[in-house]
């Protein structure tokens, strides 16, 4: 399921789209070992780059970057950290 998980960010990533809202109630795990699924975009932003950075809240607690709320952030980077907090 890691690696799903993993497999499915990379996947928003790559399309340009920051969850930003990655907790474990925002993944639908199959009881047949199926797919995981991602879902509750209401927080997600479409990014310009990689690069780019944001400003403001946006996430759950517990699961969002230090530095969310408190200074210019990269989502991208932002959403590696709650995938850490969740597989933690």
């Amino acid at each position: 399921l890691t690696m799903q998980l993993f497999e499915a960010v990379k996947f928003m990533h790559d399309h340009n789209v920051a969850h930003m809202d990655l907790k474990p109630s925002n993944l639908l795990i199959p009881s047949d070992y199926g797919r995981l699924t991602v879902i509750d975009f209401g927080h997600s932003f479409r990014l310009r780059n990689e690069a780019q950075l944001l400003e403001g809240h946006a996430g759950t607690e517990g699961y969002i970057a230090p530095e969310v709320g408190h200074m210019k952030f990269r989502p991208i980077r932002a959403d590696l950290w709650s995938v850490g907090k969740v597989v933690q």
